[in-house]
C-alpha cells in the first residue's frame, strides 16, 4: 500500500503583501486543480494579521509530491520570492530526490529546515 505523504510549508508574508500573495495563492491553487489531478487536498491558510501562512498539501504518495514540484516549479519560485519561507515539514514516506530537491530549493533562497516526520501510527491505513 502506498502512503499518503502531507507537505506543510509555512511562510511569512512580508507587510503589505498580503493581498499579493492570497492573489498568487489563488493562482496556484488553480494550477494545481487543472494539472495535477492526483493531489488529494491542497489548501493555503493565514493568520488574522496577514503576516502568516501555511499551505498544507495531501498526495496519494511521493510520486505525486515529485509531480508536484516539477510541473509546478516556476510557481513555486515565483512565490518563493513573494513571501519567506520559514520551514517544510513532510509527513509520511517521501522519497530520497523529493526531500534533497527541497533542501536544494532552501539552499538557494533562504536556507529553510525541510523537516522529515515518519508516521508512527494512526487509522485507516
Amino acid at each position: 500500500m502506498s502512503e499518503h505523504v502531507v507537505f506543510v510549508g509555512t511562510y511569512a508574508i512580508p507587510e503589505g503583501k498580503f493581498e499579493d500573495w492570497k492573489a498568487s495563492i489563488r493562482e496556484m491553487t488553480e494550477f494545481v486543480k487543472e494539472n495535477e489531478p492526483r493531489l488529494l487536498r491542497f489548501n493555503s491558510y493565514a493568520n488574522a494579521e496577514g503576516t502568516e501562512a501555511t499551505t498544507i498539501q495531501v498526495h496519494p504518495d511521493s510520486a505525486s509530491l515529485e509531480l508536484h514540484l516539477s510541473v509546478a516549479s516556476s510557481r513555486i519560485g515565483a512565490g518563493v520570492q513573494l513571501v519567506r519561507v520559514k520551514q517544510i515539514e513532510l509527513y509520511g514516506k517521501p522519497s530520497e530526490q523529493v526531500v534533497e530537491q527541497l533542501r536544494r530549493m532552501s539552499a538557494m533562497s533562504g536556507d529553510w529546515p525541510v523537516i522529515v516526520k515518519a508516521h508512527v501510527q494512526g487509522f485507516p491505513e
